[in-house]
């Protein structure tokens, strides 16, 4: 298993719970994409199943893949009558245009080979059908998160191992038409989710990828990020509450 997949492995009991960050993503997404009851969908990377409650809400057939056996075990017993697979998206052993659509959510960037995902994708979507998928995009914030991000920017240049999941050099548009697709579009979505306090705004942070940034630093600086970042939230809390802000880029596109 990748570093990256590991993380997520030992993320998988927490992951989207603290705050339904991935799941409200995923519904808007899956209500962009109205699918068709009886849909043959793929999502790649399910996680905890953000694309897979929508989706068989809409009547889909799905099939859920993903490389950490952790999250696996959790989508199996969430979803039991759902295709469940422990498989990464760079290597899928599905047959050749099985899927009306395939989906993947904030997945595609983390992948070890962006094109060769795509390039799969392609093989198991048949011709007319769709691939989307979500990525970090943009939030209007009112300046809310400024300090939190300069927080984060100062510790990551502390950092001593690899950070957080994700590659800087992956660009998507330019990627799906070389791997065949067609009627690329783009759009920017956001969220704006209540945290309650600032414990639980601290827990939703390390229980996503996020929690790889931590884990690059050293013990000392570690301790030093979480004291001064719970005191950042605390003084958004205090100053009318914290507003979890965050954008996501919606891609979509056809096999051509």
């Amino acid at each position: 298993m990748t570093e990256t997949w590991s993380l997520f492995d030992r993320l998988a009991d927490q992951y989207d719970e603290a705050l339904p960050f991935f799941a409200t993503f995923g519904a808007m997404l899956m209500d962009r994409l109205d699918p068709a009851p009886g849909s043959r969908l793929l999502d790649i990377g399910s996680g905890r199943g953000a694309l897979v409650a929508p989706a068989l809400a809409r009547g889909c057939v799905v099939t859920a893949t993903e490389p950490s056996p952790r999250m696996v075990d959790r989508l199996r017993v969430s979803y039991p009558g759902v295709d469940v697979r422990c498989l990464d998206a760079c290597a899928l052993d599905l047959p050749d245009a099985s899927f009306d659509l395939a989906t993947g959510g904030f997945v595609i960037h983390i992948v070890a080979d962006t094109a060769k995902a795509l390039s799969e994708l392609h093989r198991v979507v048949r011709p007319g059908g769709t691939v989307a998928f979500t990525e970090p995009g943009e939030a209007t914030d009112d300046g809310r998160w400024d300090d939190f991000s300069a927080l984060v920017q100062r510790y990551r240049q502390r950092a001593v191992r690899p950070g957080r999941p994700g590659r800087d050099d992956v660009d998507i548009a330019e990627l799906l038409p070389v791997a065949g697709f067609t009627d690329l579009h783009e759009e920017n979505i956001e969220i704006h989710l209540p945290v309650p306090d600032p414990e639980t705004c601290w827990r939703f942070h390390m229980s996503h990828g996020f929690a790889g940034f931590l884990e690059s630093l050293t013990p000392e600086d570690a301790a030093e990020f979480r004291t001064l970042a719970m005191a950042e939230f605390g003084r958004m809390h205090d100053a009318g509450g914290i507003i979890l802000d965050r954008g996501a880029w919606v891609t979509t596109a056809t096999v051509a």
